[in-house]
């Protein structure tokens, strides 16, 4: 006798999205995705070439350079502490 759990039925509303993608299901009617749920779907995921996006890529590359961050957030957050006094 085995201890894992049962495999869920093919029409249990709870189970997992085959492949990892996001089901989005409303009373019974289909509904469209919400921006979280796009962006944590497994096909939201991929790109085109199957290589990283730009963006992504030229972070790494940054980060492996040991480029300086420019963010001017904390900076900013400073600035507007000291004034709101």
């Amino acid at each position: 006798m085995s201890n894992s759990p049962a495999s869920p039925k093919p029409d249990d509303p709870l189970r997992d999205a085959e492949g990892g993608q996001t089901k989005v299901e409303q009373g019974g009617e289909s509904a469209p995705r919400l921006p979280h749920e796009r962006d944590q779907s497994a096909d939201s995921q991929a790109t085109k070439d199957g290589q990283p996006p730009e963006v992504g890529r030229r972070a790494h590359d940054d980060v492996e350079r040991g480029a300086v961050d420019t963010d001017r957030g904390p900076v900013t957050e400073r600035t507007y502490e000291k004034l709101k006094r």
